[in-house]
């Protein structure tokens, strides 16, 4: 029997970040956690922010992963305003990522939360929910059998075996 983990993640992943998704799951397989992702591997037939609430209350945990999704190479940021400024090669995640945290939060799911360098903003800034946010250049795979990533990574697991749903 597995528990089952929520993962905010792109849909459309590139074949880096695919490896580095069959890794995550191969981990937590390994631990006993089943990843669930909406339009992955549950396929409901409500609104996606319904489906994203129903998903997440059958899970003992959540799983943030900050894919770059967007590349902005030149903008402006905050326009019009006292703190306008120019911006190049900005990367951004899937807004589902916010959303999804934020649920997860409210939820009081444990999270952990891991982004590509670069990706910043919302759920991804440092002391937004009070967890560490994990930062790595998510394509190259060795980040995740480093213990800078696999002893935070145990005690979410504890987290999780806790909160797990079999235990309520």
């Amino acid at each position: 029997m597995y528990t089952d983990v929520f993962v905010s993640r792109p849909n459309n992943l590139n074949k880096d970040q695919e490896q580095i998704m069959l890794r995550i799951e191969q981990l937590l397989e390994g631990r006993g956690m089943r990843a669930r992702t909406i339009g992955k591997t549950d396929f409901p037939n409500v609104s996606p922010m319904r489906a994203v609430e129903q998903l997440m209350r059958q899970c003992s945990g959540a799983v943030i992963l900050g894919f770059p999704q967007t590349l902005i190479q030149k903008g402006i940021s905050k326009p019009g305003t006292d703190n306008e400024r120019n911006i190049g090669d900005v990367l951004l995640p899937t807004p589902w990522n916010h959303i999804e945290a934020s649920m997860a939060y409210m939820l009081d799911l444990p999270l952990l939360v891991i982004r590509n360098q670069g990706i910043e903003g919302g759920i991804f800034d440092i002391g937004t929910t009070g967890h560490f946010i994990h930062t790595f250049h998510l394509e190259k795979q060795e980040w995740i059998e480093k213990p800078s990533f696999l002893q935070p990574f145990n005690a979410w697991h504890k987290e999780v075996l806790t909160n797990s749903k079999e235990n309520s």
